[in-house]
């Protein structure tokens, strides 16, 4: 499986950009470019089109000033019902993760960027607990709005969320165990220069791999190198 949102055009990163709340952004800029783009992404139906899904809802949320992103598999039943990304249990134990690392969960909404590689929720699994985690076919099918949000976002950290998702964005993740991302840090090269990803475990309450202690200790890794990130960057 190849990695959907590599580049090897490298340019040096942007400085730091402003909240919206602290600017009228012009028609050219990137939160009007992305707000146009969002548009667009809340009223795809590529996937019921073609038959994958009976119903889409399209769920993100972000701003093109943040400089650190979310990335997850697909939104979750509860986003589905609320079109607010992350608004279930899984964003409660995610939140006190990112609190780990040192990000106010109060304000995460407005720190991170938050998005998947498909934007509808998939559906239940058809055996066992959990979501239907979303097939090749969909996740191409999504693939450049996912492109686009990190062309205008320009992340300089991005989180992924699963093996899925880092098998997506990490190049030779598919290869590797989640155990052997989770705990390390990669650099991708994207169309703006190189982006830092932090791989962690989908933070699902009926993951039977956070049960492990030795995997409990990787998250642990993980989010001290989240940390030590911001402290960086100043994040």
């Amino acid at each position: 499986m190849n990695a959907v949102v590599v580049s090897s055009k490298r340019k040096a990163n942007p400085a730091p950009r402003q909240h919206p709340s602290e600017s009228v952004p012009d028609p050219g800029s990137s939160d009007s470019l992305l707000a146009d783009y969002q548009r667009q992404m809340t009223i795809c139906r590529r996937c019921v089109t073609a038959g994958y899904l009976k119903e889409a809802n399209p769920v993100f949320h972000g701003f093109a000033t943040q400089r650190v992103m979310i990335i997850g598999q697909a939104p979750g039943v509860r986003a589905h019902a609320t079109g607010v990304p992350w608004s279930g249990r899984s964003g409660e134990i995610l939140r006190s993760w990112l609190e780990r690392a040192g990000f106010p969960p109060e304000q995460w909404r407005e720190t991170w960027y938050l998005t998947s590689l498909t934007k509808c929720f998939p559906g239940k699994a058809t055996q066992g607990k959990g979501d239907r985690a979303p097939s090749g076919a969909e996740i191409a099918l999504c693939a450049d709005h996912l492109q686009m949000e990190l062309q205008l976002v320009r992340p300089e950290v991005i989180v992924t969320l699963g093996k899925l998702a880092a098998s997506r964005v990490i190049p030779g993740a598919n290869r590797q165990s989640l155990a052997t991302l989770v705990g390390s840090l990669a650099q991708v090269d994207l169309p703006h220069g190189s982006t830092t990803v932090v791989p962690l475990p989908h933070p699902s309450g009926v993951s039977r791999w956070l049960n492990d202690l030795a995997n409990r200790a990787r998250v642990d890794e993980g989010l001290a190198l989240l940390a030590r990130e911001r402290e960086r960057r100043g994040l």
